[in-house]
């Protein structure tokens, strides 16, 4: 549900592996930014989640929180925020992150 937009959107492995195949022999090096969805059931809707990092923003400025601190104090806050949620979901984005990988890497083969 972010308000983001994509310039680009392949919907299956086989077409993520396609356009692959197409840079690989287009010479182009470089490499691919895969955005993958958290599963739906897992998801926590944007306006919520954006109230919860805007909090734990907040809480990290308020507590001079700086430099390399900063990414897991804030993941530990949006945790104590969310009440666990947060880390559930992003369990969940992991694993769908690695079936994801592994049907592009079966695709490319092919």
């Amino acid at each position: 549900s972010s308000p983001m937009m994509s310039p680009l959107r392949l919907d299956t492995p086989q077409a993520i592996a396609a356009f692959q195949k197409s840079r690989d022999a287009l010479g182009l090096s470089g490499g691919i930014l895969i955005a993958n969805p958290i599963p739906q059931e897992f998801d926590i809707p944007f306006t919520e989640m954006a109230v919860f990092i805007t909090k734990a923003l907040e809480s990290a400025s308020k507590n001079g929180v700086k430099g390399k601190s900063v990414t897991p104090y804030l993941l530990s806050k949006i945790l104590e925020l969310t009440q666990g949620r947060s880390l559930v979901a992003n369990i969940a984005l992991v694993e769908n992150n690695a079936r994801l990988a592994a049907r592009i890497a079966i695709a490319l083969k092919d």
